[in-house]
């Protein structure tokens, strides 16, 4: 259904509160950004996406999963999954988009929670290399990243390099219906850095670099 397009990512998230619209809004701007016309699907009941871009200033179309009809009119899709996505949807989007992003939180609840996902996508019979973590929310002190890095890397599990930094500027863009690096803070630039970092990676693992 989705398969016309160039480049698609999906950002899965079967735990609240680890910035999986965050993701898909800002991955969806650095897209539009490099030129590529864009497509964010808003698959979530809650419509958080459409309702952060209903000022009208995001450089990319938002859309319903009404929408995914119309994705292979547009060079990039990015699809926000529902906020507890089931096996079926996860499998579809695993097979269907270029790279699947699971956000998550550096913690030690995080690997189980991430494993159940990526057996999911194992019985799908998609490749582990499409997968990739991001680990957001990273407060940069103390070891709880590097500690969160290495349990998931140890249970088989491709975790980004880049990570996304946690600050309030997040809630400001929300808020303000705006991209992060526009809410005139400097942690806002720097996390808008993190993602157009994350975008890198994510275009070699589509094979877009």
């Amino acid at each position: 259904m989705i398969a016309g397009s160039n480049f698609r990512v999906a950002v899965v998230g079967r735990k609240g509160g680890v910035g999986k619209t965050s993701t898909s809004i800002h991955l969806a701007a650095h897209l539009a950004y490099s030129g590529r016309r864009t497509l964010l699907i808003d698959g979530d009941d809650r419509g958080y996406a459409t309702t952060w871009a209903r000022s009208g200033q995001m450089p990319f179309e938002v859309d319903g999963v009404g929408g995914l009809m119309a994705v292979s009119q547009y060079d990039a899709a990015v699809i926000d999954s529902q906020a507890d996505p089931s096996e079926q949807e996860i499998s579809t989007l695993g097979r269907h988009s270029s790279v699947l992003v699971l956000p998550a939180i550096p913690e030690a609840q995080a690997v189980s929670g991430l494993m159940q996902t990526v057996q999911v996508l194992d019985q799908a019979g998609v490749p582990r290399d499409r997968a990739a973590v991001l680990l957001t929310m990273d407060t940069r002190q103390g070891q709880a990243t590097a500690e969160a890095r290495a349990a998931l890397e140890g249970a088989g599990l491709h975790v980004l390099e880049a990570t996304i930094r946690d600050t309030v500027a997040f809630r400001h863009a929300s808020g303000g219906g705006t991209l992060v690096h526009r809410v005139g803070s400097t942690p806002g630039k720097m996390a808008w850095e993190d993602y157009r970092k994350v975008m890198r990676e994510l275009l070699a693992i589509g094979g877009q670099a």
